[in-house]
Protein backbone atom coordinates (compact mmCIF):
# COMPACT_ATOMS: atom_id res chain seq x y z
CA UNK A 1 0.00 0.00 0.00
CA UNK A 2 1.29 3.44 -0.86
CA UNK A 3 1.17 6.33 1.56
CA UNK A 4 1.27 10.09 1.00
CA UNK A 5 3.29 10.78 4.14
CA UNK A 6 6.58 9.39 5.37
CA UNK A 7 8.20 10.04 8.72
CA UNK A 8 11.67 11.54 8.52
CA UNK A 9 12.67 9.67 11.69
CA UNK A 10 11.80 6.18 10.39
CA UNK A 11 14.84 4.08 9.52
CA UNK A 12 16.31 0.57 9.84
CA UNK A 13 18.41 -0.81 12.66
CA UNK A 14 19.69 -4.32 12.14
CA UNK A 15 16.75 -6.63 11.53
CA UNK A 16 14.25 -3.99 12.69
CA UNK A 17 12.84 -2.21 9.62
CA UNK A 18 10.70 0.24 11.63
CA UNK A 19 13.16 2.02 13.94
CA UNK A 20 12.53 5.57 15.19
CA UNK A 21 15.72 7.65 15.21
CA UNK A 22 14.01 10.33 17.31
CA UNK A 23 12.92 8.04 20.17
CA UNK A 24 15.62 5.39 19.67
CA UNK A 25 13.11 2.51 19.78
CA UNK A 26 10.77 0.57 17.52
CA UNK A 27 8.30 2.88 15.80
CA UNK A 28 4.94 3.17 17.56
CA UNK A 29 2.96 5.88 15.75
CA UNK A 30 1.20 8.21 18.18
CA UNK A 31 3.17 7.26 21.28
CA UNK A 32 4.39 9.96 23.68
CA UNK A 33 7.33 11.77 22.04
CA UNK A 34 6.28 10.92 18.49
CA UNK A 35 5.86 13.83 16.05
CA UNK A 36 2.26 12.62 15.55
CA UNK A 37 1.41 12.65 19.29
CA UNK A 38 -1.74 14.71 19.88
CA UNK A 39 -2.01 15.73 16.25
CA UNK A 40 -4.27 12.95 14.95
CA UNK A 41 -6.84 10.39 16.04
CA UNK A 42 -5.69 6.80 15.51
CA UNK A 43 -7.90 3.78 14.86
CA UNK A 44 -6.11 1.91 17.64
CA UNK A 45 -8.15 3.03 20.70
CA UNK A 46 -5.41 2.63 23.33
CA UNK A 47 -2.97 4.99 21.56
CA UNK A 48 -1.96 7.81 23.97
CA UNK A 49 -2.28 10.28 21.10
CA UNK A 50 -6.07 9.92 21.07
CA UNK A 51 -6.48 11.30 24.60
CA UNK A 52 -4.02 14.11 23.89
CA UNK A 53 -5.84 14.94 20.65
CA UNK A 54 -9.22 15.17 22.41
CA UNK A 55 -7.73 17.38 25.14
CA UNK A 56 -6.09 19.64 22.56
CA UNK A 57 -9.29 19.82 20.52
CA UNK A 58 -11.27 20.93 23.60
CA UNK A 59 -8.75 23.71 24.33
CA UNK A 60 -8.97 25.30 20.88
CA UNK A 61 -10.06 28.92 20.87
CA UNK A 62 -13.76 29.53 20.42
CA UNK A 63 -15.34 32.01 18.04
CA UNK A 64 -16.25 34.18 21.05
CA UNK A 65 -13.21 34.20 23.38
CA UNK A 66 -14.80 36.68 25.82
CA UNK A 67 -17.92 34.57 26.27
CA UNK A 68 -20.42 37.24 25.22
CA UNK A 69 -19.10 40.00 27.50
Amino acid sequence: MSSGWGCQHLTRKGENTEWCKLLKKTCDPGCYGCVLYGEFLFSKPDTPSNAAYEKRKAKQRSDDPLGGK
